[in-house]
């Protein structure tokens, strides 16, 4: 009784066909007795069911040849199964695969079919300290599987889980995947850390990439979008950091914001003409983005879209494009020219800050709207020209004002001289308009002056004193922060708003206030020195 249900059980497993692995991808060699092959097609069945691919010799082969192909196999696998059993201690090809296993550094993954084997003394040097599991329980016990499972490498496995038309998860270490047919959604963080993952081939029935689909995917090199993909959600590639090149097909394509951040390795990128957006923080961090051809009907770039970009050198923006957000390319320290077409009605907060090569910016009739500090930081800026037909702006020697000049916008920080004098028709002096411009010794502010902006003078490294006029009212955060010059800076009765860190790195200066003013009361609490006008 006890042979005929072995031998059907063994009849029953051998109908699973679970085929020897034959192919290029990481696999697993799998060393037994053949007497012990009913335990170890149970646990093999259980493998397979994870998804591991494995090579196992179910031939009963012997011979020279048969020998070679065996110590091929070891030297080509990932990771080395041995089911330990006295069987196996006893046959002379397993021990010659263990020892051949470790001559090539390979893992050897013990499982105990007994709990009392006999290790031959030749083979107890390599076994002894091997942290091992078992193989043998209780029926339904599967604990040491589990434990196995959690410990092979992850290259060896081949598990895509597909739950409907979504692939949810993907378990496989291989080097190159195609999505299967039938998906339609890659399901959020599906591939997420896939760091073996070299090329994915998405297919022609893929429509939807969810956020983090391929997040972490270190070895992705390449990457292409066909015609069906529609929509890539938020961080879909974000640091993919081996990726060098992408191409998507569908004009309408949908990029979420930060899709592509941190793809340090990026240089080709190659949209479709007809895109109309790229959202907030796309192409963040692709440090090796030189040159980029922008979709000739794009309308917006969003906030961050290309911000660190660090070796971005020029930008055509398109005619259609109308707005450029915040800080879009905040950061972009080779960036040498800017192409703004005649439509372009928005620059966004802090848009162009640390652009360290721009040394030009013509700003178009179209232009309405200028965010806070748009050229902060760019420390090589020499010159801002306005359209002569734009009603919002206008330069005057270079410098940037709203049209009636009551805001000073921004003084390029490159500008030669080293005295300026504020024109009359000024009121606010706007935030970081005169942010880093090191060669400024002296500035005559007006009475027609009421509010210092944000960072106005920040970093004004020369500048040795101020007199704000009786007109003042408002000095904002930062105003004079790391004027590290500035010795003697005159503050009137008529300022009572004072914004934090005003004179941070301003190690010598000296206050000129009255007391019992809020100046003096703002020096006493931030312990500046302050003394009356003589």
């Amino acid at each position: 009784m006890e042979n005929f249900e072995m031998n059907e059980s063994l009849h029953s497993f051998q109908k699973m066909n679970l085929s020897a692995y034959e192919g290029e991808e990481p696999y697993i060699f799998i060393s037994y007795s053949h007497a012990d092959t009913l335990q170890v097609y149970k646990i093999l069945q259980l493998l397979d069911k994870e998804k591991f691919r494995f090579w196992y010799d179910d031939t009963m082969e012997i011979g020279e040849d048969f020998r070679n192909e065996l110590r091929v196999r070891i030297e080509n696998c990932s990771a080395f199964l041995l089911f330990v059993s006295d069987y196996s201690m006893e046959s002379k090809y397993c021990g010659m695969e263990i020892i051949t296993a470790f001559k090539n550094n390979k893992k050897i993954y013990p499982i105990y079919l007994t709990d009392d084997v006999q290790i031959p003394a030749p083979l107890k040097m390599i076994l002894e300290n091997l942290q091992h599991v078992k193989g043998v329980g209780t029926a339904g016990e599967d604990r040491y599987i589990k434990r196995l499972v959690e410990g092979l490498p992850i290259e060896t496995m081949r598990s895509l889980d597909v739950e409907g038309d979504t692939l949810v998860k993907c378990k496989d270490g291989s080097v190159s995947l195609s999505v299967p047919a039938g998906v339609r959604v890659i399901g959020q963080g599906a591939f997420k850390n896939c760091e073996k993952l070299e090329r994915l081939i998405i297919g022609s029935e893929v429509e939807v990439l969810k956020g983090e689909a391929c997040r972490g995917c270190k070895s992705l090199r390449t990457l292409h979008l066909p015609k069906n993909v529609r929509k890539v959600g938020e961080s879909a590639f974000r640091d993919c950091i081996s990726l060098e090149a992408f191409v998507a097909e569908n004009p309408e394509l949908e990029l979420g914001e930060r899709a592509f951040e941190n793809c340090a390795m990026l240089k080709d990128v190659l949209l479709n003409d007809n895109m109309t957006e790229i959202y907030g923080g796309v192409f963040n961090s692709c440090k090796s983005l030189k040159s980029i051809k922008l979709p000739g009907h794009l309308t917006i770039l969003g906030e961050s879209s290309f911000a660190d970009c660090v070796n971005l050198q020029e930008i055509d923006i398109p005619e259609s494009v109308t707005k450029l957000d915040d800080m879009v390319f905040n950061g972009c320290l080779e960036l040498k020219k800017v192409d703004m077409k005649g439509n372009v009605t928005k620059i966004g907060k802090n848009a162009f800050k640390d652009c360290k090569s721009l040394s030009s910016v013509f700003i178009p009739a179209s232009v309405s709207s200028i965010g806070s500090g748009p050229f902060r930081g760019c420390g090589n800026l020499a010159e801002i020209v306005v359209d002569s037909k734009n009603k919002c702006f206008k330069s005057l020697d270079g410098i940037l004002f709203n049209k009636n000049k009551s805001t000073i916008i921004c003084y390029p920080a490159l500008r030669e001289a080293e005295s300026y004098s504020v024109p009359d028709s000024v009121t606010v002096i706007g935030d970081w308009a005169f942010c880093e411009c090191e060669r400024l010794k002296s500035i005559e502010i007006p009475d027609s002056v009421c509010e210092i902006g944000e960072g106005a003078f920040y970093s004004c490294t020369a500048l040795e004193q101020l007199v704000l006029p009786d007109s003042v009212t408002r000095i904002d955060d930062t105003a004079f922060r790391g004027c590290s010059a500035l010795k003697r800076i005159t503050i009137p009765d008529s300022v009572h708003e004072f914004g934090w860190g005003l004179f941070n790195g301003c190690d010598d200066v000296e206050v000129i206030c009255n007391n019992g003013t809020d100046a003096a009361r703002y020096c006493d609490i931030k312990n500046i020195k302050h003394y009356p006008a003589k």
